[in-house]
Order: C-alpha cells, then sequence, then structure tokens
C-alpha cells in the first residue's frame, strides 16, 4: 500500500477531505521520525513500538578484496508489533 491508497481509504473511513488527512498522516510520520531521531521510543497502542538500536562498530571479513573490513556504528529501527497486531494478522482467513 503506497501513501495514496492509505490517505484515499483513511478519508473514506473518516469521513474528510483527502487533503486533510494527508496533512494528518504527514504530521505523523513527522512526529514518528523526530522521536526516533532523539532515541526515544514509540509506542502506539494496538499497533506496536518503535525503538532505536545502535550497533556498535565492527570488524567484519571482506570476502571480495580478502582482508577485513571496519565497518561503523549505526543505528537500526525495530519493530515490534502489538499482541493485538499478531493475533489480527494471524486469525486472517
Amino acid at each position: 500500500m503506497d501513501n495514496n491508497i492509505l490517505v484515499a481509504e483513511l478519508s473514506a473511513e473518516l469521513h474528510r477531505p483527502e487533503r486533510d488527512v494527508e496533512a494528518l498522516v504527514e504530521g505523523l510520520a513527522s512526529a514518528l521520525r523526530d522521536a526516533l531521531v532523539d532515541g526515544d521510543t514509540v509506542l502506539l497502542p494496538g499497533f506496536g513500538t518503535f525503538t532505536t538500536l545502535k550497533e556498535d562498530e565492527k570488524i567484519v571479513d571482506d570476502l571480495d578484496r580478502g582482508g577485513k573490513l571496519l565497518l561503523p556504528p549505526a543505528i537500526t529501527i525495530q519493530f515490534n508489533p502489538s499482541t493485538l497486531l499478531r493475533r489480527k494478522i494471524t486469525e486472517r482467513p
């Protein structure tokens, strides 16, 4: 599902103009992005939790050239679905 389909479906469900729904979706994305950049955990009840994980730098084998590579530290985003969302997905026909 892309952004246009999401906005159209939400607009129909909420009986709101698409431009208003699009602004809400953009606002939600912005708030999520800002919170995750700050390293905060974001909990959306009934949906799940977004957290950031910091991975330390590490040395790995370079299989193409031989030798070793130093991978810099990285921050990744992890999503853990709520129990309710997991149940709804597994109970789908």
